[in-house]
């Protein structure tokens, strides 16, 4: 991705995140699939997980239990702080806690994850998209 693109993705990105809160989950087919759903006054996203992700907290091992129960512990808890990877989508959400949720933005031929802001899946404005290789894909409304 271009220096460009990179900007305008991570624009984009803390616009849609930044300060909002997560409120809810619906669980997908695999242990990696899941939809996440945040929310800012009027203001709905989401987030679609289709790739490894984790929750970053002081203690790391790996269980998709324990891993599942550190992200529920993040409802109705906001965005701090919005990162995207440089060289590949990788997408880092810290909360107000300091917990940070991190999506792996590379698969050598899925998406990885998909952030947008209309229901149930898509954008009204805006819908990002982690193509395979390390790819991403930005649409915006050409009103906006």
């Amino acid at each position: 991705m271009t220096r460009t693109e990179y900007e305008e993705a991570s624009k984009i990105l803390i616009h849609l995140f930044n300060t909002a809160a997560f409120v809810g989950i619906d669980f997908g087919s695999g242990p990696n699939h899941h939809l996440l759903y945040f929310k800012r006054s009027n203001h709905e996203t989401w987030l679609s997980i289709e790739g490894p992700w984790h929750v970053h907290t002081a203690d790391a091992p790996f269980d998709e239990g324990l891993q599942l129960e550190r992200l529920i512990q993040l409802r109705r808890e906001r965005v701090h702080h919005v990162h995207l990877g440089d060289e590949h989508p990788h997408l880092e959400l810290t909360f107000e806690s300091g917990n940070t949720l991190f999506i792996n933005g590379f698969h050598e031929q899925f998406e990885s994850w998909q952030a947008g802001d209309a229901r149930p899946l898509g954008g009204d404005q805006y819908l990002l998209v982690a193509m395979p290789q390390g790819e991403l894909a930005v649409f915006v409304e050409e009103d906006v």
